[in-house]
């Protein structure tokens, strides 16, 4: 009877520990997500908010610049069938191209509002996309660049078909597409892809979640992060070391510029510390002061602005 009760006990233990660990994959990983009351989506927390509120006026006036401009909307079909959307932005004579890979349940439009107007400047052509299970591209899962990488990769394939002349093209990326496009290195990217730049990535699936479990949820990440693990596996079918972008960094070839905030409190700096010391192509690493998640741009136009141009000279400057 004992060991009938001890058993019994032990199923129920684990039972709902399986139970915890898919309200918190529904809450980060599904498309359409759970509500946990009195808080946030894993997005930037309150004090971040506050912080933004001196960038949004000019924010909105670029949002709603980029939202009127005459732009192609393209799509493409993913290596697993899914219908993936995008935009494409072009110029009067293009000397580069540019794929845009926005955040974490979040929009092109919206996370390079206000550097758009300033690429489009620079005669570059842009294509931003929506990214799988976000916008209009279709998908149940968000899989933190676990097969989002393979997307990145066949928009590259799609933009090399539209680029005769063989212009240099850039992938960058903010937050989570900031990792998404570190991780589509380890793809086999076309030769014309000639840099990266990074803003403010986390430097493995397993490391943000277990920092958001802890910093906003209050909660020891193991044994949780098992029970994720778990889930993701099964129901989303991707697995944690498939998003661990230090390890796909350390055979890397594609020159990177590694961009973070000084006060980023959702993705922490320390993340691209990692991603750049593990980086094993040509890097810079710029650290905004005072920054906060995704602000850098806004932050410091100037330096940010200086940073990118330096990146396009140096690498256009090799072929």
């Amino acid at each position: 009877m004992k060991i009938m009760l001890i058993l019994s006990i032990l199923v129920v233990i684990g039972l709902l520990f399986l139970g915890v660990g898919y309200v918190f994959f529904r809450f980060a990983i599904s498309r359409d997500g759970l509500t946990m009351p009195g808080k946030p989506k894993l997005e930037t927390g309150e004090a971040d908010l506050r912080a933004w509120k001196k960038y949004e006026a000019v924010h909105q006036k670029d949002y709603s610049w980029c939202v009127s401009q005459p732009m192609e909307e393209v799509n493409l079909t993913s290596f697993d069938g899914l219908r993936l959307t995008g935009h494409y932005f072009a110029c009067e004579h293009p000397k580069r191209i540019v794929l845009l890979a926005h955040g974490y349940r979040g929009q092109a439009f919206h996370d390079f509002a206000s550097v758009t107007p300033w690429l489009h400047e620079q005669d570059c052509d842009l294509l931003l996309i929506n990214q799988r299970s976000m916008g209009s591209s279709e998908g149940k899962y968000i899989t933190f660049g676990a097969k989002e990488k393979k997307d990145i990769r066949s928009w590259c394939d799609y933009l090399e078909s539209r680029n005769p002349d063989h212009l240099p093209i850039y992938l960058y990326g903010i937050s989570m597409g900031c990792a998404t496009v570190l991780l589509s290195t380890g793809e086999n990217l076309p030769g014309d892809i000639r840099g990266i730049i990074a803003d403010c990535g986390y430097s493995s699936v397993e490391e943000i979640f277990a920092s958001q479990v802890s910093n906003s949820f209050h909660l020891k990440p193991y044994p949780l992060m098992y029970a994720m693990r778990f889930w993701c596996a099964v129901l989303a079918r991707f697995k944690f070391d498939e998003a661990d972008v230090k390890k796909t960094l350390r055979t890397n070839t594609i020159p990177v510029l590694f961009i973070h905030g000084s006060q980023d409190h959702f993705v922490y700096p320390d993340n691209t510390m990692r991603n750049y010391e593990a980086n094993a192509s040509e890097k810079t690493l710029v650290m905004i002061e005072g920054a906060i998640h995704a602000s850098s741009y806004n932050e410091d136009t100037e330096r940010y602005q200086c940073s990118v141009t330096a990146l396009f000279q140096a690498c256009e400057s090799q072929h």
